[in-house]
């Protein structure tokens, strides 16, 4: 939710973020918008008055009886039910409208259509390392230096599948979950869950080091908290909905897709003091998504599942702060591809194809799948500035003056365990069948092969 105030003094840059973000300018109507809130306020303000004028009367006539003024007041207060009538009726409208209109994108994002029109601005190879500034002109550009065959084993060999792989060396078995939940449902079983836990734990431990604190949130949240972080309205058809029928407060509740939503409704209706900030959150958690609007499109092993567990980092922290902690989410992603020793590169991402209306800024982290010579998105990167913090009513007070303001926040995929799988399996693939472990997740695994069981 972006402020009231700069709608009103920024009109027309407000359309044109609209139509950069690809946002329908019918739901996201901002004539109609200032429209609604002219009458907004001039109902409110009638209203005001009104009740200025009944609490005069009231003030007399406790002191004295006055036949006049007693139907004075009963006017007064029709009139006033009539004008709360016509304001929630307004602010209904206007409420839904505003919660439509898109985040401003932060100075130096770029103006761009679609995701053709990204900025590829980091690149890394094993044995090779960073790429160099002018080897990469543009989105896309690194794929050419990228490796042709999965470059950890000791022969070059044409890739298999991840999927291919895994349910050779009995790792998956999407069949029984097909029969049991559905498709798009699978078991996933020995090595390949105790990888999960490998990456987990080694994650975990510099996360902890950074400062982050572990959280355990619900996974079942109400509307306002999908709302409050911009996962409603646009993505409602993304989420799986719990009817209130079987709920003791008769509310719904929706399963959520990321942790992100609950994590910050953590501080949800809170005043944090400035010293707490910033407050990094880490949180694995499964998380479940309809992936409506995907089928037919990479359904093919562990990518878009219904169901698949993530590690989240979330972090409220003050203005000044959200720059500075978006640099350091994009340095972990480097930090945890690099320890893996799997080739990547990040994209920066322009108006065109930023993701959800709370985007300020947004950068994608891609592995390189040698076998299918294609990147993959493993996690997003997002500075949210204080559009989420406003719907859910997360402020902070300053130390030095008291004054509150609405905190920012930032938040990242930290792991996306299914796709960092398909990552390491395709890339760490052996002639033989086998599959090599990271050199880093040795110590947890016990092991340096998966190997058929």
């Amino acid at each position: 939710m972006i402020d009231i105030n700069y709608i009103r003094n920024n009109p027309q840059k407000v359309k044109e973020v609209i139509k950069l973000r690809k946002v329908d300018p019918q739901k996201a109507d901002v004539d109609r918008l200032l429209s609604l809130d002219q009458q907004r306020n001039e109902i409110l303000s009638e209203i005001s008055s009104v009740n200025q004028e009944r609490n005069k009367i009231a003030n007399i006539l406790s002191t004295k009886k006055d036949e006049a003024l007693i139907e004075r007041g009963k006017i007064l207060k029709k009139r006033e039910q009539e004008l709360s009538k016509a304001l929630e009726s307004i602010e209904k409208e206007w409420f839904e409208i505003l919660s439509w209109i898109p985040n401003i994108p932060l100075d130096g994002v770029k103006i761009g259509k679609d995701d053709s029109e990204n900025t590829e601005i980091y690149a890394w190879i094993p044995n090779l390392g960073e790429l160099e500034k002018n080897q990469i002109g543009g989105y896309m550009d690194s794929a050419k230096y990228m490796p042709k065959t999965p470059p950890h084993s000791e022969t070059e060999f044409e890739g298999k599948h991840h999927l291919d792989l895994l349910e050779e060396l009995r790792l998956c078995d999407f069949k029984q979950g097909a029969k049991v939940s559905g498709a798009r449902f699978t078991y996933l079983i020995g090595d390949i869950v105790k990888l999960q836990f490998a990456l987990q734990n080694f994650m975990l431990e510099e996360l902890y080091r950074r400062g982050f604190t572990p959280i355990n949130p619900p996974l079942l949240v109400k509307e306002r908290v999908l709302f409050g972080t911009s996962h409603f309205p646009e993505g409602r058809d993304q989420a799986y909905e719990i009817k209130s029928d079987y709920l003791e407060e008769k509310e719904s509740l929706f399963l959520v897709g990321s942790s992100e939503p609950p994590n910050f409704a953590y501080a949800m209706d809170k005043i944090l003091d400035e010293d707490e900030l910033p407050l990094k959150l880490v949180a694995t958690t499964p998380c479940f998504r309809t992936e409506v609007g995907s089928w037919g499109r990479d359904t093919r092993g562990l990518k878009r599942m219904h169901q698949f567990d993530k590690l989240e980092m979330d972090v409220i922290c003050t203005p000044e702060q959200s720059e500075e902690i978006y640099d350091e989410l994009l340095e972990i992603n480097k930090w945890l591809l690099q320890h893996l020793e799997l080739p990547f590169h990040i994209i920066e991402k322009c108006t065109g194809d930023m993701g959800y209306n709370a985007s300020a800024k947004q950068a994608d982290v891609e592995v390189w799948l040698p076998g299918q010579q294609t990147f993959m998105e493993v996690g997003t990167n997002t500075n949210t500035t204080d559009y989420q913090a406003r719907r859910l009513n997360i402020k902070y007070r300053k130390k030095l003056n008291g004054e509150k303001e609405y905190c920012y926040t930032a938040n990242d995929t930290g792991i996306a365990f299914g796709r960092m799988i398909i990552a390491i399996v395709e890339n760490y693939q052996q002639k033989d069948g086998s599959i090599k472990i990271p050199k880093v997740l040795v110590k947890y695994m016990g092991k340096e092969y998966i190997i058929k069981r």
